[in-house]
């Protein structure tokens, strides 16, 4: 099993060696303990760990929430907030950092390593979301064909560079566009009905003003993406096609 690596940074010695003794004694490495936001940004750099306990209150030029804000930026690494104080501005500081957890000062060891269990945990799932959206979106956007999402509110959520070279338009112009207004009318009956009658539905024949002035025609599919029955979007696609007969619904 590879060992976990945990950083503490905390300023009070006999505190940071209490918890040093208790993460070895739960079976964590310890490969670095600081005592100030400086020293505890170098010895991130050096040893990546896997969670970082740390202190909100830290002595010095940097405290603890701007401590975790570096590092986050820099290395990524989770942060668990070590506090005695439940001070309101001090936690919505901290909230702006995304900590993977707090805990409350004294803490008993049970209560230490389920906070480092669910941190880690939290991380591993982000990280793999993460590379899950990476992977879907490379392949979205390595094929030619356009591929467009909208959300329930029929507004477009999700474009690949395929769709912005069908309609001739850039990212800003795509995204955050309403299907029933902003795309071209024709186009319009074409959504409601596979969005009324929650089935996919395939168009063809539909005139899309392109970048360079002339007008292209269309076809793909409307795909609607129902939750419990309800519509929260639809997977449209889109592809030139030379020619096409009068369009109909």
């Amino acid at each position: 099993m590879v060992e976990i690596k945990i950083m503490i940074v905390e300023d009070e010695s006999i505190v940071a060696e209490d918890i040093r003794r208790t993460l070895i004694k739960l079976g964590y490495a310890v490969p670095a303990v600081a005592s100030s936001g400086e020293v505890a940004i170098k010895k991130a750099g050096e040893h990546v760990p896997d969670l970082i306990l740390m202190d909100i209150m830290l002595k010095g030029g940097m405290d603890g929430i701007e401590t975790a804000k570096q590092i986050r930026s820099r290395f990524n690494i989770p942060v668990v907030f070590l506090t005695a104080y439940s001070d309101e501005k001090i936690l919505e500081r901290a909230k702006l950092t995304e900590p993977f957890g707090y805990i409350i000062k004294p803490f008993k060891e049970r209560e230490l390593k389920m906070n480092i269990e669910v941190a880690l945990y939290k991380n591993k799932m982000e990280i793999q979301l993460k590379e899950s959206k990476e992977f879907y979106e490379s392949v979205l956007e390595g094929i030619v064909n356009g591929v467009w999402v909208t959300d329930k509110k029929d507004v477009i959520c999700y474009a690949n560079k395929g769709a912005m070279t069908f309609m001739g338009k850039n990212i800003p112009q795509v995204i955050g566009a309403v299907v029933l207004k902003d795309l071209p009318e024709i186009f319009v009956p074409y959504y409601l009905k596979a969005k009324d009658s929650r089935q996919p539905f395939y168009y063809q024949g539909v005139p899309f003003g392109m970048s360079d002035g002339n007008q292209r025609y269309h076809s793909g599919w409307l795909i609607p993406r129902i939750k419990n029955g309800s519509f929260e979007g639809m997977i449209c696609t889109i592809e030139s096609i030379p020619k096409y007969d009068t369009p109909g619904v």
